[in-house]
């Protein structure tokens, strides 16, 4: 899916932040080879616009108000089997980037990379490699490598804190309301979230309610 001569590469936004969007915006209208053709804040709203844009390159952050970013990367790579998926994010932690990528995501950035990096990656991901920011490399390979330490549905390998989250996850709610309810950060909410998926060997929150139900932690 390289640009030939005359064709730009669409790209399409996913961020949460208008600063970010406009600022990735603005450095890839200022490629001859590429050409936003659409933004979106929530995970809702690029669901609703993706399939009828279809974009060559789908920029995604992972933090989003409404939807789990691994969930939602696996939502546009069933409705956009041809799109390359790159996550732009501020997490660098290797389970959350593998996590990505065993969503299907095609690359990983972080949004410390410096533009040049970013566009490379953007250029990488559409000639059908995996752009990946340097530091992340041996930390992700080390992740997807590790079996899970524990069976999937044991909730006694949880702590007390891991229990709570799991528990409002079953319930619906978001990231960010999980957060506010338990009075932490998001980003403390995602890395418990990426430590209970570890341990339960489960890949989403439709995982995750299960073991909730099953185990009486909320009703069905």
């Amino acid at each position: 899916m390289t640009s030939t001569v005359g064709t730009k590469l669409r790209i399409y936004l996913i961020d949460d932040h208008p600063v970010v969007r406009e600022g990735f915006a603005r450095a890839v209208a200022d490629q001859a080879d590429m050409e936003v053709v659409g933004q979106a804040a929530t995970a809702a709203d690029s669901l609703a616009q993706v399939k009828e844009i279809r974009p060559d390159i789908v920029l995604v952050d992972l933090n989003l108000p409404d939807r789990d970013g691994p969930e939602l990367i696996s939502a546009l790579r069933e409705m956009l089997p041809e799109s390359k998926l790159v996550v732009v994010s501020g997490y660098d932690d290797e389970y959350r980037v593998a996590e990505a990528l065993r969503a299907g995501a095609h690359g990983y950035l972080l949004k410390t990379s410096t533009l040049a990096e970013l566009l490379d990656g953007i250029r990488t991901a559409a000639s059908g490699g995996t752009p990946l920011s340097a530091r992340l490399a041996d930390a992700v390979l080390r992740a997807m490598r590790k079996p899970g330490k524990h069976s999937s549905g044991t909730i006694e390998a949880l702590t007390a804190r891991e229990i709570q989250v799991l528990r409002l996850f079953a319930t619906g709610l978001s990231t960010r309301e999980v957060a506010a309810s338990l009075g932490i950060s998001p980003k403390t909410v995602e890395t418990h979230r990426i430590r209970i998926y570890e341990k339960l060997g489960c890949k989403s929150v439709v995982d995750l309610t299960r073991i909730a139900v099953r185990t009486g932690l909320v009703e069905a």
